[in-house]
């Protein structure tokens, strides 16, 4: 009797082990599947999210190996995006050159459905499928399963494979387990109905992190392409200064990632995350959208005189009229006798006003600097006054006159102030939008490309100290495109004369003075010449000439 009840307590104690085991296992799954619920939550990449997956999937089954495929960008395609197999240590993710994982088409040549593979078919038909022996099933091809075993040693037995589906009820992609083990791992087993209730909902949450991950791209990337289109439209408001907005963006990639790459020097420490290069290169998009409200007619002064049309047509009139006066008056006087002095007088005025009438117009253009003496003269040219028929003609008026007298392009002080509000009007624009928060710094680089590190730029005012190095790249960019870009009043410059100026901007704090040099002795002002200037601006640069 004492026997038997040792017999019935010894087997009740393993019974009470197996259910703590077991508990204990369900404990651990349900934790995991916590921590995989809290993956989903946060911003953890989508690849941990499938290591936590499949870690939990290869403890729950017990499957010697797993693989998670996604659908490639063009839907043709599934492409593995992680590979694991316990007993042949083989551990892989999508960046990894591995030949013997290519991706796998989605479809015949024919075009059709391809259904004669487990995991195709398992996305074509949006339903989970189970083998008990890969080997003795006719429904799907297994060469390729058994070339990879016969080369690695394995043999593949139970598989099972379950497609990641959307709310929509789109295949994203697929899970496949492999050789579910018994306990004491000697043993292949089939997968069970609770193997796959568990990888459905393991499928579930993975659908989810990869949907979210799609829909969060999906935004950024409507988000550059609705930043580049404001940028574009922009650039077309100008027929002269066409794809400025374009080029300087371009040249702020170029050194952001020359800044970011360096091992040595100033920058040496410095690298951007693949996050901070595309802030700062959204902010190059936007450095100019305040101009969206600058008005037309001040973007496209060409010239001095233009308002609705170039007034040096009615100055070239007046010029005309007055020029015509002349000559008759010395037509007449030629038929009388004793005016050869008046004459003389007369035709010596009208050469003077055909070259006063050149010179205007070559004034008209804005080429550069005005001299003091050239200011003189049209002052002087201004004052001219002439009678016909008991009527004073004038040459220029008041306001005409102001506009010649710009020192420099071709906008007055009021209309160079108007300009310079589109600054301004980029942080209010964008210091307005909701960003996301890897992207919350770009309103405030974006407006600082007219700062200067000596305080004296504009909007603000900045001093060294408030301006980032991110900011900094944009205003080099956008100083480099504007001095080798051709505008209205003045030709592209040269590559010499491009950095000449610039380094002098560097010396007089106007620019970063370290940044100009790492451009200068790296080399990298050849790759930005060669995106704005043209092959007769390049020139024959010498840096060593430069830093003599």
């Amino acid at each position: 009797m004492n026997n038997i009840n040792n017999k019935e307590n010894s087997n009740l104690l393993q019974q009470i082990d197996i259910l703590l085991h077991r508990l204990q296992k369900q404990k651990k799954h349900i934790k995991q599947l916590v921590e995989i619920g809290r993956a989903l939550s946060s911003k953890t990449k989508i690849e941990n999210v499938f290591d936590l997956m499949l870690k939990e999937a290869l403890d729950y089954t017990n499957a010697d190996g797993a693989t998670i495929y996604t659908l490639s960008a063009d839907k043709k395609f599934l492409e593995f995006k992680l590979i694991y197999n316990r007993s042949l240590y083989v551990k892989l993710r999508d960046s990894d050159d591995h030949p013997d994982w290519p991706k796998i088409p989605l479809f015949t040549s024919e075009n059709e459905q391809e259904l004669k593979h487990l995991v195709t078919y398992v996305y074509h038909t949006k339903t989970a499928q189970r083998m008990d022996d890969v080997y003795k099933q006719d429904l799907f091809d297994n060469k390729g399963t058994l070339e990879y075993d016969t080369k690695h040693h394995y043999r593949s037995k139970s598989m099972i494979a379950i497609p990641l589906k959307n709310h929509e009820d789109d295949v994203l992609g697929i899970v496949q387990l492999i050789n579910a083990m018994s306990e004491d791992e000697q043993e292949i087993l089939p997968f069970s109905d609770d193997h796959l209730l568990l990888m459905n909902s393991l499928a579930s949450q993975a659908a989810i992190a990869l949907t979210n991950k799609k829909l969060i791209q999906g935004l950024e990337d409507l988000l550059f392409q609705f930043i580049k289109s404001i940028a574009k439209a922009i650039d077309l408001k100008s027929k002269f200064t066409s794809n400025h907005i374009t080029r300087v963006a371009k040249i702020t990639d170029i050194i952001t990632d020359a800044v970011s790459a360096s091992d040595s020097g100033f920058y040496k420490d410095i690298h951007f995350s693949e996050k901070e290069k595309k802030e700062i290169s959204i902010s190059g998009w936007m450095h100019d959208i305040g101009k969206i409200i600058t008005p037309e007619k001040i973007i496209n002064k060409s010239k001095k005189l233009e308002t609705i049309v170039d007034r040096i047509e009615l100055i070239k009139l007046r010029f005309e009229i007055i020029i015509v006066n002349i000559e008759k008056k010395i037509m007449m006087l030629q038929k009388a006798d004793g005016h050869s002095a008046e004459i003389q007088e007369l035709n010596n005025l009208r050469l003077k006003l055909l070259d006063d009438l050149e010179f205007v117009k070559s004034k008209n253009a804005g080429r550069e600097f005005l001299l003091d003496e050239d200011a003189e003269r049209l002052t002087e040219i201004s004052k001219f006054r002439y009678k016909v028929d008991e009527e004073d003609y004038k040459l220029i008026t008041e306001d005409e006159l102001k506009n010649l007298l710009i020192k420099r392009g071709t906008l007055t002080e009021e209309e160079f102030a108007k300009m310079k509000e589109h600054v301004k009007t980029t942080w209010e624009m964008l210091s307005s939008f909701t960003f996301p928060k890897q992207y919350k710094n770009v309103p405030y680089f974006a407006s600082c490309h007219h700062e200067q590190l000596n305080g004296k730029g504009y909007p603000f005012g900045y001093s060294r100290e408030d301006i980032p190095l991110q900011a900094r790249i944009i205003a080099v960019a956008d100083k480099f495109e504007a001095l080798a870009s051709k505008r209205p009043y003045k030709k592209g410059k040269s590559l010499s004369e491009v950095m000449s100026i610039l380094g002098t901007m560097a010396k007089n704090d106007v620019i970063d003075k370290d940044l100009f040099e790492f451009i200068l002795e790296s080399g990298l002002y050849k790759t930005l010449a060669e995106e704005v200037l043209s092959k007769e601006n390049t020139g024959s640069f010498n840096i060593k000439d430069f830093c003599k």
